[in-house]
């Protein structure tokens, strides 16, 4: 059994900007922000400006912050298996964790 490496990240949710986080990953930096709602079915887009990627989910939440969140959790546990990597830490039951002065 070979050396596995632990994957780094971090969580920013935007304090000042409704349905908006930041997700940190070695190298790459991805932006979540909920765009649309048609009752509790929101519209979350997804951009990677590292690799010019971008698109959008669609997740049921009850807000843009949850939206958010549940998205930014997703991502963190994809990346994880994508790269064959296990988390560093477990990820917080609360966004409030995650909380930051972003813009």
């Amino acid at each position: 059994m070979g050396i596995v490496a632990l994957m780094y990240y971090r969580i920013e949710i935007s304090q000042t900007r409704n349905g908006f986080a930041r997700l940190n990953f070695p190298g790459r930096v991805i932006a979540l922000e909920a765009t649309q709602h048609v009752g509790p079915v929101w519209l979350v887009g997804v951009l990677d400006p590292t690799s010019d990627g971008e698109g959008s989910v669609t997740v049921r939440a009850d807000n843009a912050g949850d939206a958010v969140w549940r998205v930014a959790q997703a991502t963190v546990r994809a990346f994880a298996l994508l790269t064959n990597s296990p988390i560093e830490d477990a990820i917080k039951s609360s966004p409030d964790d995650y909380l930051t002065n972003l813009l």
